[in-house]
């Protein structure tokens, strides 16, 4: 069976061991966006260990298929996946794993992919390999970091700033809280580019008129549950008036949809949005029972939709049978 090797697959399947450094000078110095997830303080978090359990029988076959084929335990190997970018998000980034590495092992995983190479770049290798008709290239920097993204260009201006032969990000860079490692924080992105990184894209035009954008999800204080703390900064007063009222707006529609689709509703009631000069902030804090309510309905919406999907397929078969016992009509 041939691999078909995507560039999210691979990122998660090479770190392994102790929770590594992430060095703030490391990233390039004109970087406009950045996300980080925290695998290694989710996995050691009670929410961690909440959404383990949570994991449906689909889940379980996949990390149990990715461990036989890697040697990997993600629920426990993976340390932190941090990717940054310079333009919009449809031009991509770069990604940086962090862990222990097994270089030869994973080099060879690699090695299945369609048109797969290994050159030498430097005192290291250069694998490159194509995925459902785009390229992927990455590096191996040490048993600890592995960098690859999409272009190659991008990939060895990253190996050039982590070497210390091209500048990098300063540190006091304004990205140093998204990329710290925070125990109680899973996943953190910023973006200080909005209008530039939106781009195109449909889902993210409304933050046009933002200047930045901070994301933190982590585990909430006190009981088992996630905290969410979203903050924008507008251009000007009156726009982040707008944004404000925005949403307020989109909170009250959320609630009147309480008799369609009371999880949602649950989950909107408890959303606090707050204005101050050109900040609009959005909090929200979902336990762990809002959580497996949650998890309950999709669960109740993918059975239902299989019965569907199963009720359509006999309909079809049996008007396929009636069809095929209709006597032929005589021939004159």
């Amino acid at each position: 069976m041939k691999s078909r090797i995507s560039l999210f697959v691979l990122a998660v399947c090479i770190a392994t061991g102790a929770h590594a450094q992430i060095k703030i000078q490391h990233f390039p110095a004109d970087t406009k966006w950045a996300l980080h997830l925290d695998l290694k303080a989710l996995n050691e978090s009670q929410m961690g260990l909440f959404i383990r359990q949570s994991l449906d029988e689909n889940a379980m076959r996949g990390l149990v298929s990715l461990q036989a084929m890697s040697g990997i335990n993600l629920t426990n190997d993976v340390d932190s996946l941090v990717v940054c970018g310079k333009g919009n998000v449809q031009t991509g980034g770069v990604m940086y794993a962090y862990g222990r590495f097994d270089v030869q092992k994973l080099t060879a995983f690699a090695g299945a992919a369609k048109e797969y190479q290994n050159k030498a770049f430097g005192e290291r290798s250069l694998l490159s390999w194509s995925d459902r008709g785009k390229r992927t290239s990455l590096c191996f920097i040490d048993p600890t970091l592995v960098v690859l993204a999409q272009e190659e260009g991008l990939v060895q201006e990253a190996v050039g700033i982590i070497d210390g032969k091209v500048a990098g990000m300063g540190k006091d860079g304004p990205f140093g809280k998204v990329l710290a490692h925070n125990k109680d924080c899973f996943f953190a992105l910023q973006v200080n580019n909005l209008a530039d990184f939106s781009g195109t894209n449909p889902q993210l035009q409304m933050f046009k008129q933002a200047e930045a954008v901070m994301l933190e999800i982590g585990q909430m204080a006190g009981t088992n549950g996630l905290e969410l703390a979203l903050a924008i900064k507008a251009a000007t007063p009156e726009s982040a008036q707008q944004m404000n009222q925005a949403a307020v707006g989109l909170q009250a529609l959320f609630q009147l949809q309480a008799a369609q689709n009371p999880e949602v509703a649950a989950v909107a009631q408890g959303v606090k949005v707050s204005l101050q000069d050109n900040f609009v902030t959005v909090n929200l804090k979902m336990t762990e029972e809002m959580l497996k309510k949650q998890v309950q309905a999709r669960v109740e919406q993918r059975k239902a939709a299989q019965v569907r999907r199963a009720e359509r397929k006999a309909e079809a078969d049996q008007a396929a049978q009636q069809e095929q016992k209709k006597p032929e009509r005589p021939a004159f």
